[in-house]
C-alpha cells in the first residue's frame, strides 16, 4: 500500500477516535448534570433543557423579588411555550404527529411533548446513558410509555430502521458533525419528510466562543446548516428568527441562580462553585444575545 494511502487511513482513524472521545465527553457532561437539571428545570415529568419563548420579549416576573420557585415556574412555562411556538411554525399537527426522531432528547421533555400533544410515536435519542431510564420513567408516568422509546447512540449512527416522518433537534444539533448527520438522516427520513431544528447560530466569532466554552458545543451559521443539508438532499424551507423573544430566558436563568446562592444555606462548596460558574456564563450569554452575537432560529428542512 502506498505511503499516502497509509497516511490517509491514519488520519481517518484519528478523526474517528477524536469524534468518539468528543461523544463520550458530551455524554458524560450531561450525565454529570442530571441532578442539577432536575433541580433547576424539574420536577418533571416534562423537563426541558433549552431556552424559553417570551412573546413580549420581557420577563413576566420581577426577578429581583421572586423566589427561586417562582422563577423556576416561569422558566418552565416559557420553555413549554418555545415548543408550542415551534409546533406552530413547523405545522406539528401533520408533520410531527407520526413517527419521529427526537435527536439529543435530554431528559425527554420534548419527546413527551410531541407524544402527548400530537400523538407522535417518538424515538428519543441520547448519548447520555443515565438519561435513558429517566426518560422511560417519565414517559410511563405521563401515560405515553408505549409511544416513547429511548435509544442510546451517537447521532451520526442512527439505526436504519426508518422511514421516519421527521427528526427534531432542540438545541442539540450543535454537537453533531452536520454533514454526516444530514447524510444519515437522508437514509432514515422518508421523501418529503422534515428535519426540524431549533438552535443557537453564530453571527460573529465571540458569540461562538461564549456558547461553545460553556456547553462544549460547536455552533455554526445558518448557511453552514443549509450547505450541509443541501449536500445530503435536503432543502431549507423555513427559517424563523426568535432571538429577541428568547433573550429574557437569560435574565430569568441568571436570577434563579442568584436567588439559590442567596437563599440556600445547605449548598456544598462544590455546588456553590458550580452555580457561580453557571451565573457568569448566563450573564455572558445574555449580554451576547442582546449585542447580536448569537441568533436563536427555527429551521425546517425537507428531503427532496
Amino acid at each position: 500500500m502506498a505511503v499516502s494511502n497509509l497516511d490517509e487511513l491514519s488520519s481517518s482513524s484519528q478523526k474517528v477516535l477524536e469524534h468518539q472521545d468528543e461523544t463520550r465527553l458530551v455524554g458524560q457532561y450531561y450525565d454529570d448534570k442530571t441532578a442539577r437539571l432536575v433541580r433547576k428545570y424539574g420536577p418533571g415529568p416534562r423537563i426541558h433543557y433549552h431556552v424559553g419563548h417570551y412573546p413580549s420579549s420581557r420577563t413576566p416576573v420581577d426577578v429581583h423579588e421572586a423566589t427561586p420557585d417562582d422563577i423556576r415556574r416561569s422558566i418552565r412555562l416559557h420553555q413549554e411555550g418555545l415548543l408550542r411556538y415551534a409546533a406552530k411554525i413547523w405545522g406539528a399537527e401533520h408533520r410531527l404527529s407520526g413517527r419521529i426522531l427526537d435527536v439529543g432528547c435530554g431528559l425527554g421533555g420534548g419527546s413527551l411533548f410531541w407524544a402527548q400533544e400530537y400523538g407522535a410515536d417518538v424515538t428519543a435519542v441520547t448519548n447520555a446513558p443515565e438519561h435513558a431510564p429517566i426518560v422511560e420513567r417519565f414517559a410511563q408516568e405521563s401515560g405515553v410509555g408505549e409511544k416513547v422509546r429511548t435509544l442510546v447512540c451517537d447521532a451520526m449512527h442512527l439505526p436504519l430502521d426508518g422511514p421516519y416522518d421527521a427528526a427534531v433537534a432542540i438545541e442539540s444539533s450543535g454537537y453533531f458533525n452536520r454533514p454526516q448527520w444530514f447524510e444519515r438522516l437522508a437514509r432514515v427520513i422518508r421523501p418529503g419528510g422534515s428535519v426540524c431544528i431549533e438552535e443557537v447560530f453564530i453571527t460573529r466569532p465571540h458569540g461562538a466562543d461564549v456558547w461553545s466554552e460553556y456547553f462544549y458545543t460547536k455552533p455554526a451559521t445558518v448557511r453552514d446548516y443549509a450547505e450541509a443539508a443541501r449536500a445530503a438532499g435536503f432543502e431549507l424551507v423555513d427559517d424563523v428568527d426568535a432571538t429577541s423573544e428568547t433573550a429574557p430566558f437569560w435574565e430569568e436563568s441568571t436570577a434563579w441562580t442568584k436567588a439559590v446562592l442567596d437563599s440556600d444555606n445547605s449548598l456544598s462548596a462544590v455546588e456553590r462553585r458550580q452555580l457561580r460558574i453557571s451565573l457568569m456564563a448566563n450573564q455572558a450569554l445574555g449580554a451576547e444575545w442582546r449585542a447580536g452575537g448569537l441568533r436563536l432560529g427555527f429551521l425546517r428542512f425537507e428531503l427532496k
